[in-house]
């Protein structure tokens, strides 16, 4: 199994926070991490814009890339916001039943 680490850069706390707890609720990843504000020059339709963005982690599995990419966007005020993921290529075998575990639907 594949795993990912999901970047999402979020204009406010309360974005990142209502990103994660919907993945999170929906079993999308198995564990979120906000970070403090982070400044962010970017070109954006033919301006250079500044702007503090809070950078929120989630760990999850590769294959739930593009629902979690989806539920996010649904979430995010951004027009286009950024969504981008990085494999894991070395991962502790028990974090990686616990991301599995918690990614999975739970057993009746």
């Amino acid at each position: 199994m594949n795993f990912i680490d999901v970047l999402i850069t979020c204009p406010d706390r309360q974005t990142a926070r209502r990103i994660a707890r919907v993945c999170i609720d929906e079993r999308l990843a198995a564990c979120a991490n906000i970070g403090e504000a982070i400044e962010s020059i970017y070109r954006w339709k033919g301006q250079v814009e500044e702007a503090a963005e809070f950078p929120l982690l989630l760990k999850t599995r590769a294959d739930l890339f593009e629902k979690l990419s989806t539920r996010a966007k649904a979430e995010h005020p951004y027009e286009v916001p950024c969504i981008i993921a990085t494999e894991l290529t070395m991962i502790d075998p028990a974090y990686a039943k616990w991301l599995e575990e918690e990614t999975s639907e739970p057993s009746s």
